[in-house]
């Protein structure tokens, strides 16, 4: 019995050391993300930097990080913050709609082989009907995420470019073979703005063309 009891507790230890290490982890990406997000867009004037605490509304402050720096180094209007924001909300939807179609669709499996007065047509017709169904949101959604992070490693280069510019490669290749490298790219190098022009004075050009770093885009939208 003392075996047992020692067994138990031993997998019962196991089990929260598992569940807690990613946890933990994710927590501490979170807020080392958040914080060098939100350091970097108050800096550079951007407005409403407290988005980088908000999930999914994070992916519209690094978009405009990059929209900032597009806008800034050449002159470009990229729009990356929309394009984010879309896609992660479109991701997000299509998720929690395919797992509920998955829920359904284990319920139907197993409610119908426990059922003993089920018609085996019937029942085939269900579970295909149900599988075509997760064809019809699954397809759309994996091409969703793909443009989502496509879109995002863009940016994070952006990001990356405007403070180390010497580095950003390095980071962006290691972000995507290690994403647990990201935060803390971010978070490290929040400080620095080697990528980005001289501040310009307001009496160099009139603000409607001015190159500061103070997100010009932001009316537009």
């Amino acid at each position: 019995m003392r075996i047992m009891d020692m067994t138990v507790n031993y997998l019962a230890l196991l089990t929260q050391s598992l569940l807690g290490a990613p946890m933990l982890l994710a927590i501490a990406s979170y807020v080392l993300t958040a914080l060098a997000l939100y350091t970097v867009a108050r800096r550079r004037g951007l407005k409403y930097p407290w988005l980088a605490w908000i999930p999914v509304a994070d992916c519209w402050l690094l978009g405009s990080l990059s929209d900032q720096y597009q806008y800034v180094v050449k002159g470009e209007h990229t729009h990356r913050r929309a394009f984010l924001l879309c896609f992660r909300i479109l991701t997000v939807l299509l998720t929690v709609s395919l797992l509920g179609l998955v829920g359904t669709l284990c319920f139907q499996v197993f409610g119908g082989m426990m059922r003993q007065d089920v018609m085996p047509d019937l029942f085939w017709m269900q579970i295909l009907r149900q599988a075509t169904s997760l064809l019809v949101v699954g397809l759309p959604l994996l091409g969703i995420v793909v443009a989502y992070w496509v879109f995002r490693f863009m940016a994070l280069y952006d990001v990356y470019r405007s403070m180390e510019p010497e580095n950003a490669v390095l980071f962006l290749v290691l972000s995507i073979l290690f994403r647990i490298t990201e935060p803390f790219f971010l978070f490290f190098s929040r400080d620095k703005d080697g990528g980005m022009p001289p501040r310009k004075e307001p009496e160099a050009a009139p603000e409607e063309h001015s190159n500061d770093w103070v997100d010009t885009q932001e009316d537009e939208l």
